[in-house]
């Protein structure tokens, strides 16, 4: 009867368990504006279900950053007239 108890126990906390992790973006910026998207204890990440914050937030809430990359994106066609590129920051968090 222990035996059961304990594991009715162990599989009932499990999801208070679980492991979290989250993908979040800086602010995007024009390529002209590069020199805008340094790094730095100031940088806000917007992680959905999360909220706003900086890395040194981050790790006060629990976060670790496991990832972190510089993405870039072209709002229209390659080499077209209307082409902006959009770069920013990406880090991937992760919460035991």
């Amino acid at each position: 009867m222990r035996n059961l108890l304990m594991l009715l126990v162990g599989l009932f906390s499990l999801p208070a368990m679980a492991a979290e992790s989250h993908v979040c973006h800086s602010q995007a910026y024009d390529y002209a504006e590069v020199s805008k998207l340094r790094l730095s204890d100031d940088t806000l990440f917007s992680c959905r279900g999360v909220g706003r914050l900086t890395i040194p937030e981050l790790a006060r809430k629990g976060w670790k950053v496991i990832h972190l990359a510089q993405q870039t994106e072209y709002t229209d066609s390659v080499d077209s007239d209307g082409e902006v590129i959009k770069i920013y920051q990406e880090i991937v968090v992760y919460k035991e």
